[in-house]
């Protein structure tokens, strides 16, 4: 199983508690993690197990990487990497503080030797997106393709069954290549693991995923909206938000608009209540922003897209950006990211 901090627990390790993540476990609950640091800096090193020594290693990283101090949590991460040269979890850090700093070759270099479950999905996700963020897209799919290999052991993609088992739900995952599929105009793998998946798996509408392939294969956006208008027909909008799909519909819709009072007027009919996921705003924002890209209003898309990098630095994932029809858009602010890379 995973702890709260991703590392992998045999059932010796369960038996025998790692007191570094156990107390950092209580920081948490208790509301204390701004005593991070200087509890880890209180235990005795010497006296902890390699497990415990290895988490105390990878933690010391972690904390100033949380705070902002790169070039500190850089050589923090180096220093644990040196000592424990095995940890897949060590490495992915170390990876990651690398791209941060600007050394992205030695932080896809250290990637590649991480996979899943080697490193918990959370990790191996944000590799994948780092890859797309610096357009890396064929090791972006390489982080990707280990998970298939459960969905087919497992054959059922229901949501909860497949995240307590430590997958992403296969909505996402399958999103994901569909991304990487788009970028590089090679939909190959994404047909295999769709038709497999079709034949042989369970508990999905699966009707919509061969609606979506088509859609994103031939750039045809049009084709969902029957699908999103009968799903919010039938939805029980009392219990259920439905921000999320009319925010997909008039996404597709947005590509009609011929003024930014049109664009303006189709997105004041997407009411968002307070069950909607926040970031939806966000994809408003960007949906604006793409429009005033169309249409030559440079200074409003500026100004929108400051706005945008506000709330989502690192934009948004590419799983996400494609069900709004906006990795296209995306890919024009990537450079203010990765400074051109």
């Amino acid at each position: 199983m995973w702890n709260l901090f991703g590392k992998k627990r045999n059932k010796k390790e369960q038996k025998t508690p790692n007191r570094v993540d156990e107390l950092i476990n209580t920081l948490q609950v208790e509301g204390r993690l701004d005593e991070y640091e200087s509890e880890l800096l209180k235990l005795d090193l010497p006296s902890l197990s390699k497990e415990e020594k290895e988490s105390w290693w990878h933690h010391f990283g972690i904390v100033a990487f949380q705070d902002g101090r790169d070039e500190e949590a850089l050589e923090r991460f180096i220093q644990a990497n040196e000592r424990f040269p095995d940890s897949a979890m060590i490495r992915f850090s170390l990876g990651q503080q690398y791209i941060r700093t600007n050394n992205a070759d030695k932080g896809f270099k250290l990637f590649q030797k991480n996979n899943f479950p080697d490193i918990p999905r959370e990790y191996a996700l944000t590799q994948a997106r780092y890859a797309y963020l610096w357009n890396r897209y064929e090791e972006g799919r390489g982080y990707l393709k280990p998970f298939f290999k459960y969905y087919k052991e497992v054959k059922i993609l229901d949501d909860h069954f497949l995240y307590v088992r430590g997958l992403p739900f296969f909505g996402y995952w399958w999103r994901f290549l569909a991304a990487f599929s788009v970028l590089t105009c090679d939909f190959g793998e994404l047909e295999t693991a769709t038709d497999y998946v079709v034949q042989n798996c369970h508990d999905y509408d699966f009707d919509y995923l061969l609606l979506e392939l088509d859609a994103y294969k031939n750039h045809l956006p049009g084709i969902l909206v029957p699908r999103l208008e009968k799903q919010l027909d039938t939805i029980n909008k009392d219990i259920f938000p439905t921000g999320y799909l009319r925010m997909k519909s008039a996404s597709i819709k947005m590509s009609d608009v011929k003024t930014i009072d049109d664009a303006k007027d189709l997105l004041a009919d997407v009411s968002l209540a307070e069950k909607d996921f926040p970031w939806l705003e966000d994809i408003k924002t960007i949906l604006l922003a793409e429009v005033a890209n169309r249409l030559g209003n440079q200074p409003y898309e500026q100004e929108l897209v400051d706005s945008f990098l506000i709330k989502q630095p690192l934009l948004f994932e590419p799983h996400l950006i494609i069900e709004f029809w906006l990795l296209d858009y995306q890919e024009t602010l990537k450079k203010r990211i990765t400074g051109g890379n």
